[in-house]
């Protein structure tokens, strides 16, 4: 009998065992080849250091812009994002854990998007081009300020809003949030025309446990205000910000709220026309904290609502908010999907002058009914850049208030959002 190594080296060199070899190696080649074709389907080459892929909101804006236009009246962006996939905000699955985040990161962005978009709530709420997973801090911002032209608008100053942050490593829930301050101070260091103010989230519903979380806000000079989103629809697929419905009125909700004047921190929040009449209620029981509501208290126009056939309730809350003096409305957010204008879903974005045209009306309306002294024009980038650039955005805000004097334009464009944020 031969020695065991002998016999071995014979088995390996029939015949049989040769095929079967060639097929290995001919299955290994072939699951390397679609391994490799899979890799640069979906990873972006940022992983290798190259310059990363742009996003679907970033392709498609770029097919339209203008030159700011009416440069005399200067601009203080009193809405803004900012943010990256790589900061704790709490997304399902992509935060779990490290792997899953760098997961994410290294795909393409035209990946993220698709994943994204598996989720029909945000897909009807924020439309197919979804922002949130946009890089945005201060190169992106800047760049949207200037524009690709370098004849954007001459923005003073911004403020930015909370865009969602939730750290892992602390003991009390209220403070789950708080850190972005701290984000939004470096931001501001690193490009001080910028981030001159910052709008934290507070977990009101937390009642009198949420105090800790505006001590530590009150501690940093950033910090102008809180935003706590009131926003609910019955829709099935449309995002509902707030814990439950009518949520303004719940009494441990109310006792985080009255928090705020103890230290001298505004109210931001975002809410649909539905939720007016409760934010009104609540300005006229708290005369002494400032009540900021965003986008122009969106009209829904999405998920089984119509936007013109919801306008009139709409305009008869509005007027009765308007009724309390410690409430100021943010104009703009009509970018967004949930307006149902549809401009997000072109294949080009619209004009200054289109957006106008529709944006106007309701614009209009909300001056008249609150007064340009308390009104004052956001971005509301990165969210509103699915339906046109930044300079096309205040071109068209610039556009719809041309029959303002020059004071009363300059109060909404600037100098309102420098005075109930207290902004030196």
């Amino acid at each position: 009998m031969p020695p065991p190594a002998a016999a071995l080296t014979t088995a390996l060199a029939s015949p049989k065992v040769s095929n079967i070899k060639q097929i290995l190696l001919g299955t290994s080649i072939a699951f390397l080849a679609w391994l490799a074709k899979k890799l640069a389907d979906n990873l972006s080459r940022s992983v290798i250091g190259l310059k990363r892929e742009l996003y679907p909101v970033e392709e498609w804006v770029l097919q339209y812009d203008e030159d700011a236009v009416d440069t005399d009246i200067s601009v203080f962006d009193c809405h803004h994002h900012a943010g990256n996939a790589r900061w704790p905000r709490g997304w399902p699955v992509v935060h779990d854990n490290w792997l899953t985040l760098a997961l994410f990161c290294s795909l393409k962005p035209s990946v993220q998007n698709h994943l994204a978009n598996q989720d029909p709530k945000r897909r009807e709420t924020f439309g197919p081009k979804d922002s949130h997973i946009l890089p945005y801090t201060g190169e992106e911002i800047l760049a949207d300020m200037r524009g690709p032209n370098g004849r954007g608008h001459n923005v003073v100053g911004s403020i930015f809003v909370t865009w969602g942050w939730k750290s892992k490593d602390v003991d009390q829930e209220c403070m789950l949030p708080v850190k972005e301050a701290d984000a939004a101070a470096e931001l501001h260091r690193q490009n001080p025309q910028i981030i001159n103010g910052f709008i934290g989230k507070a977990n009101l519903s937390l009642g009198a446990e949420v105090e800790p979380a505006l001590q530590y806000y009150k501690k940093n000079p950033l910090v102008v205000g809180v935003r706590h989103s009131l926003s609910w629809a019955e829709a099935e697929h449309l995002v509902k910000e707030a814990e439950k419905e009518n949520l303004a009125y719940d009494s441990k909700w109310r006792e985080g709220f009255a928090l705020l004047a103890k230290y001298g921190l505004c109210f931001d929040t975002v809410i649909y026309h539905l939720q007016i009449d409760a934010v009104a209620d609540l300005a006229r029981d708290f005369p002494d904290t400032t009540i900021i509501v965003n986008h122009m208290a969106v009209p829904l126009g999405v998920g089984g609502y119509n936007r013109e056939e919801v306008r009139p309730t709409w305009e008869e809350s509005m007027k009765r908010l308007a009724k309390f003096k410690n409430v100021y409305v943010k104009i703009g957010g009509f970018g967004m999907h949930w307006t149902g204008f549809g401009f997000d879903e072109r294949p080009t974005p619209p004009s200054s002058d289109e957006l106008a045209t529709a944006w106007g009306p309701y614009v209009l309306f909300v001056i008249a009914a609150f007064g340009v002294d308390r009104c004052m024009m956001e971005s509301n980038f990165p969210m509103d850049k699915i339906t046109c650039s930044y300079t096309v955005l205040f071109n068209a805000l610039k556009k719809i208030t041309r029959s303002y004097s020059k004071e009363d334009r300059r109060n909404m464009f600037e100098l309102n959002a420098k005075r109930v944020y207290k902004i030196k």
